[in-house]
């Protein structure tokens, strides 16, 4: 047994000494103490471990983690930072998503103390939303406010004097609330089918196809003369391609996207149809190249369409393809831009292109674009 102490000075009495060790209880309670050390983290102690959650305030976080171990093990750890940008990435582990910018609003804006995320990936589902709205609000720094997120899809709010008008949405920014005083989402995807090449049976039906004529110039034939760039002596594949894009553009563009079975879900009119050419980190970017819009037409058409947030909500999307001409079906406003179901009727489709299957929703905007070329 540990002999017994005093904490008396040298020159107290034989007595004061004795009375003073015989209220000392170390001895007696060292091997409870030497058992306690540690022991809320020894392992495989699961009994204990509710009130350890208790005792460390987190019980807010239980329903992120499998387990309480977890909750006590990425709990403490995230304690330690909570309030910071690590205290964001720690929270976001839980829900297996990261982000890959941490965008804080300049201070010399109103609401500076706003902050953004740019998600590390487009969510996996939209149910997925609320879970990381709540994480992240948990490790909030004091000073600041979760506001927004996105992925794929970012056009940031005008800012006068700091940015193009080209480049910004007026007093706004892109992306959706799902419900009030929730965090605004803003998601995208692109949809590229790189370059197709117009087959003979998709100009026929179109009325554009003209036989292929080798070296020398075009001959005189039943297409109009007046097309843009067009000379009576010229490269005859030149001429024919100049002729053939000219009467495509002169016919409506949608871009229809498609269930597993083929029915339609919607068409979206086209925000770009128009003659490309090549240029190296052009405005348009396809089949892994660069393009800018062409003064005549020529042999490559540039296709792009982007859904609204909301457009087909809840559909999945496993094809696409481009209609050109055809006719809205039933009355709808002017400069109607989506049609649900089978919104369009006649014209011709052009291409059809399959696609992993992408669940539409709310929060997402989603882009397809392809490359007509006329060979």
């Amino acid at each position: 047994m540990t002999e017994r102490l005093n904490l008396l000075p040298q020159n107290t009495t034989l007595f004061e000494r004795a009375l003073s060790e015989s209220f000392d209880r170390l001895p007696e309670l060292q091997p409870g103490f030497d058992e306690l050390r540690g022991f809320k983290f020894a392992p495989g102690q699961e009994s204990i471990l509710p009130w350890l959650v208790v005792e460390y305030g987190l019980g807010g976080i239980t329903q992120y983690l499998p387990d309480l171990a977890s909750v006590i093990e990425y709990g403490l750890r995230w304690q330690r930072v909570k309030g910071t940008p690590q205290g964001v990435a720690e929270s976001l582990t839980w829900v297996g998503y990261a982000f890959s910018t941490f965008y804080e609003a300049p201070v010399r804006r109103t609401r500076w103390h706003l902050y953004e995320l740019e998600l590390d990936r487009f969510r996996d589902n939209e149910d997925d939303l609320a879970t990381i709205e709540a994480v992240v609000r948990l490790s909030d720094p004091v000073r600041s406010e979760f506001y927004r997120a996105w992925n794929g899809y970012n056009v940031r709010e005008h800012d006068w004097a700091y940015s193009r008008w080209g480049d910004g949405i007026w007093g706004d920014n892109s992306g959706v609330f799902l419900h009030g005083g929730g965090v605004k989402w803003s998601f995208g995807r692109t949809f590229d089918a790189g370059f197709h090449e117009l087959t003979e049976a998709e100009l026929r039906a179109l009325g554009a196809w003209i036989e292929p004529v080798e070296g020398g110039s075009i001959s005189w034939g039943p297409f109009p003369w007046n097309t843009p760039g067009l000379q009576w002596v010229s490269d005859a594949a030149a001429s024919r391609a100049q002729i053939i894009a000219t009467a495509l553009l002169a016919k409506s563009c949608w871009v229809g996207v498609y269930r597993q079975d083929g029915t339609p879900i919607g068409f979206r009119k086209a925000h770009v149809y128009r003659p490309v050419t090549a240029l190296f980190g052009g405005y348009y970017q396809a089949g892994g190249l660069g393009w800018i819009a062409s003064d005549i037409p020529g042999p490559n058409i540039y296709v792009e369409a982007r859904m609204d947030f909301g457009e087909g909500d809840g559909e999945t999307v496993h094809s696409w393809s481009v209609t050109l001409g055809g006719n809205v079906v039933g009355t709808h406003p002017a400069g109607i831009r989506w049609l649900s179901g089978a919104g369009i009727s006649g014209g011709s489709i052009v291409g059809g292109f399959d696609i992993a299957p992408a669940l539409l929703g709310k929060t997402s905007r989603e882009r397809f674009r392809a490359l007509l070329k006329i060979v």
